[in-house]
């Protein structure tokens, strides 16, 4: 049997293939996980033989490795696309944000063949090889004389003609073969690392956001690799080793990955997500005229869930009303009902769970916008700058952004996880120390304060550049320190730390049981929208401030365009949508998720049995009374074993 067979009743199966551990363990059930998940042979997972701390670091290794080819191309692509591709810089710039958006869209793709049909572990390692494939057409971009087709020496070199044809193509076909990979890695990765930490055992529920900290915190010391020694390679051995050394080692991390395969628990693919949600919406549509569920139904719906023993079920909510008419039937029976006729109530609520995530998912994507500013217009800022460290060495100037966010992150991470969140926790009684959502407004409203301080430091180049009359030259390195642009890049990062890993936690915990892998993706996709806005921000204010006398504040001249007036745009742009994200924050519904047999008594003497927020099923050991709101968040103070929050 394996991890994508039908799963057998758990007496029906031996534990393990080693008797002397199935001897010591037996049949009692705090051995193995009742969660969902499997060991690889489609056994229910023993505790003691997979999973864990002890585990979860060989996943990460694979998103670290993932990171350096990433971080290479997001903060350097653009020096490669300039200078040795010879494309204008608004062509390149626009090239990078697409390419990376575009990368974070093929996350739903992953997300959902991983939830639906392959399950996490293949799908992350198909991405990978995906991405080696990239890589290495990339190499073939640098190494291959018919595939280099630019000028490679030209006296002006604002009119060298840049790759085009069929080098162009290749070069496409490499990039996006890497972002179909990306894609498919960032949305299997974390939930396969996340689902080696049962969610039902409240000693490794809690272990769940301290693991996508130190995930997050991997991550990017695979950033600091690339942004150090992986960029100086690119800008000074050669762009072939640049994209060589980020294929080795991921082939490495994904071999050591299928050598443990035995040692991960696994969740077996429930089908696909997005036809869930499909049915409840085309089933609720077709009821509209039927009556609202009565406790009675609901009742019943716990009592089936009981039956069948299931460990985990979503509870009956009351928002979204209009959804639970898909749960509704007119008649003697149900049986007789098609899928897109009636849907069950736990379809209702993984449907009502997803379409919640999607305000914040909405009002998160700005922080993503403002971030990409520091994959393109500010590399070419820093090439004019003074980059000098110690008399001789310079610093690439794709380094200096990167550099300065990993460090912060490295530094500011582990303060975090060690220092803030046991204060908060005396101060809120919270186990994470503030909500979720909390965390992420943190990361939300710093965007604001980078992007003035971002106006301030051009503002500054600026008057440089005028003072030294070299409007006309974009190559000149002027007498002004790189140190300016740190200010911005460290806000940023200091924001990130709060963002990145508290979207990693929101979106997958937040999701259905079943559509982790979407949820994350959902995540990712923030982040593609934000490089897709920042592309669509850059043509629009082009548009709007190209005049007959000027062409616009963002021009292929660095030192004649208006970065200034376009950074207080962003700044202006991200005030509002903090705005916005606070309203969305304050009404979001957590997801509540509990045993069926603690709703079941309670259920019977409820007229309109419904959660939202308080519960119906106090009885329940799993989950406390509610408290009150700590920012107009329903979500219960206290992390709950049924939740894995």
């Amino acid at each position: 049997m394996t991890i994508h067979e039908t799963l057998l009743p758990a007496d029906q199966l031996t534990r393990n293939n080693d008797p002397e551990a199935d001897a010591q363990v037996g049949d009692h059930p705090q051995f193995f996980t009742h969660d969902g998940t499997v060991d690889y042979e489609g056994r229910p997972a023993n505790k003691s033989r997979t999973g864990g701390w002890s585990i979860a670091p060989y996943i990460c290794a694979v998103e670290v490795t993932e990171k350096v080819s990433t971080s290479g191309a997001q903060f350097n692509l653009v020096s490669y696309l300039i200078n040795v591709k010879k494309l204008p810089i608004p062509y390149a710039a626009n090239v990078v944000t697409n390419f990376m958006g575009t990368s974070f869209v093929f996350s739903l793709l992953g997300g959902v063949l991983a939830d639906a049909y392959f399950g996490r572990y293949y799908s992350l390692i198909g991405a990978a090889l995906t991405q080696m494939l990239g890589l290495l057409m990339m190499v073939f971009t640098v190494v291959l004389p018919s595939l280099n087709n630019q000028d490679e020496e030209c006296p002006d070199p604002l009119s060298c003609r840049p790759v085009h044809g069929g080098a162009l193509a290749a070069l496409y076909v490499g990039l996006y073969m890497i972002a179909l990979g990306i894609g498919g890695v960032k949305a299997t990765v974390s939930p396969f690392g996340a689902d080696q930490f049962e969610a039902g055992d409240p000693a490794e529920a809690d272990l769940i956001p301290s693991y996508f900290n130190w995930f997050y915190w991997a991550t990017t010391l695979g950033g600091f690799f690339a942004s150090t020694c992986l960029i100086y390679i690119q800008d000074r051995v050669g762009w072939d080793w640049g994209f060589g050394i980020p294929l080795v080692i991921m082939a490495v991390a994904l071999c050591q990955l299928i050598f443990r395969r035995n040692s991960y628990r696994y969740r077996v693919p429930k089908g696909s997500p997005l036809q869930t949600v499909a049915r409840v919406i085309v089933a609720a549509i077709r009821n509209y005229d039927l009556p609202p569920l009565t406790g009675t139904e609901v009742s019943m719906y716990y009592d089936e869930m009981q039956s069948k023993g299931e460990e985990r079920v979503p509870l009956h909510t009351n928002s979204m009303r209009w959804l639970d008419k898909a749960a509704k039937f007119d008649g003697p029976s149900a049986d007789k009902l098609g899928p897109w006729q009636r849907a069950p109530i736990s379809d209702v609520e993984d449907a009502k769970m997803l379409l919640r995530l999607l305000p914040i998912w909405l009002f998160t994507i700005f922080y993503w916008t403002v971030l990409a500013q520091g994959t393109t217009f500010a590399v070419a800022q820093i090439g004019t700058s003074n980059r000098h460290l110690g008399g001789s060495f310079e610093v690439p100037p794709g380094s200096v952004a990167p550099l300065t966010f990993n460090v912060t992150i490295l530094i500011v991470l582990p303060l975090y996880e060690r220092f803030f969140i046991p204060f908060a926790r005396k101060l809120t009684g919270m186990a994470e120390g503030i909500t979720v959502l909390q965390r992420i407004g943190v990361g939300m409203g710093l965007p604001v304060i980078a992007m003035a301080l971002a106006a301030l430091a051009e503002a500054k180049r600026l008057e440089v550049v005028r003072d030294l009359h070299v409007e006309d030259d974009p190559d000149a390195v002027l007498p002004f320190s790189m140190w300016w642009f740190v200010p911005q890049f460290a806000t940023l990062a200091f924001a990130e730390v709060f963002v990145y890993p508290g979207q990693l936690d929101f979106f997958y915990n937040e999701a259905p049981d079943s559509m982790q892998s979407l949820g994350t993706a959902l995540m990712y996709c923030t982040i593609s929208g934000g490089y897709f806005s920042s592309s669509a921000i850059v043509s629009l204010v082009n548009g709007a401030t190209r005049t007959a006398v000027s062409e616009g504040w963002l021009q292929a001249n660095i030192n004649t365009s208006r970065l200034d007036k376009y950074y207080w745009l962003l700044c202006i742009i991200a005030a509002v949508n903090f705005g916005f994200y606070l309203a969305v924050s304050r009404w979001h519904q957590y997801k509540q998720v509990r045993k069926p047999s603690s709703c079941s008594e309670s259920s019977a003497s409820s007229s309109d049995f419904a959660v939202d927020e308080t519960s119906s099923c106090e009885s329940s050991r799993l989950l406390p009374p509610p408290e009150p709101r700590a920012t107009g968040e329903s979500r219960p103070k206290q992390r709950f074993a049924s939740h894995g929050r």
